[in-house]
């Protein structure tokens, strides 16, 4: 295993020690979320190794969660886990660098808020606003990134 995955991995296991299973994972699915409205926010300002930056973050994330999916309780389940992660790290990444990146994100960002909204429901956090959401992906004047 590489570094990053390493990273990405105690970084799960460190935030599932710290709060909820339930809770750390509508986090890392929020982290993932505020890393493509920051890559969408540098593809727009033409930043590409900062762009890059977002899909890379979003992507060691993902990755965490996937390795600690747990086949144990319902294989099938935990393999459809398995398998969302897998090809949503396989989308990040085909669709940087292509003209309609952040419109690919976007699209992508609605089934990642999905997922985060519905663990959300289940750990008793806020859900999360599609339109806020792609305000930010989509927008110009996406004031987060400019604090970073």
């Amino acid at each position: 295993m590489n570094y990053a995955l390493n990273h990405a991995i105690g970084a799960y296991r460190t935030a599932n020690k710290t709060v909820a299973p339930t809770k750390a994972v509508t986090l890392l699915l929020d982290e993932i979320l505020n890393a493509l409205i920051l890559a969408s926010y540098y593809l727009r300002k033409n930043e590409y190794e900062k762009a890059f930056g977002g899909v890379v973050t979003a992507s060691k994330v993902m990755s965490g969660l996937r390795q600690n999916v747990s086949l144990d309780a319902d294989p099938e389940l935990g393999q459809q886990f398995i398998d969302m992660y897998t090809k949503n790290i396989m989308a990040l990444h085909s669709s940087y660098g292509r003209p309609d990146a952040i419109e690919r994100y976007a699209k992508q960002a609605v089934g990642i808020l999905e997922f985060r909204n519905a663990w959300a429901e289940i750990s008793h956090l806020p859900k999360r606003s599609i339109d806020t959401v792609m305000g930010e992906i989509l927008d110009n004047s996406v004031k987060k990134a400019s604090a970073a």
